[in-house]
């Protein structure tokens, strides 16, 4: 009976010093809103692909923090602060494809692997959208990826992200971004990039 009472407080004491230390919000120049990020992307006088490009790459441009820290933001609200994982920032670039007049879904992989290391195997979230009739990928992960060319490559099937999906996802990350942030703080060093970071825009 006690062992049901103390898992559950042991758990929250572990939690809470991890999301109330949770860094800042990150500064970044430009639009910190979906309207803003919109405006800016019509502004340029692109169209077709070259508008695609312009919104990942003004989405890109509005996340330089990776996060896991801050799982649980709200797409808007991580834009907000600048920070955000695959999750977050592409549901953005979502919104922003779909403000410029792009037909676009949300699609996520469990296990992708790129992003420049030929090793690392993780799931992902990205956006599917028709250019030119066609549809394509478009990921917001980098300041360079190109509609069409992400710096990614699934391995699993690719699935509608569903909100089950994106709550689920969150929650089994959460015991390990809580175990990382603990083995950082006691080991006196910084938390590892895959938590808390500064992204590579290029």
């Amino acid at each position: 009976m006690r062992l049901r009472w103390i898992l559950p407080l042991a758990a929250g004491a572990a939690l809470a010093p991890v999301w109330v230390m949770a860094p800042p919000p990150t500064r970044a120049d430009g639009p910190d809103t979906v309207e803003g990020l919109i405006e800016r992307c019509r502004a340029t006088g692109l169209a077709g692909a070259a508008l695609a490009d312009e919104a990942i790459a003004r989405v890109a441009r509005a996340y330089p923090t990776h996060s896991l820290w801050h799982l649980g933001e709200p797409p808007g609200r991580s834009l907000a602060a600048h920070r955000g994982w695959s999750h977050q920032y592409n549901t953005v670039l979502l919104l922003v494809l779909r403000g410029l007049g792009f037909e676009a879904r949300l699609v996520h992989a469990a296990r992708v692997r790129g992003f420049g290391y030929p090793w690392w195997l993780a799931g992902h979230t990205w956006v599917k959208v028709i250019v030119n009739g066609r549809e394509l990928d478009a990921c917001a992960s980098r300041e360079d990826s190109r509609v069409g060319e992400p710096p990614f490559v699934p391995l699993t099937t690719e699935l509608p992200l569903r909100i089950v999906t994106r709550w689920a996802v969150g929650a089994a990350l959460v015991p390990f971004v809580i175990a990382e942030v603990w083995r950082a703080w006691l080991g006196g060093r910084p938390v590892a990039p895959w938590v808390y970071g500064e992204r590579e825009s290029r």
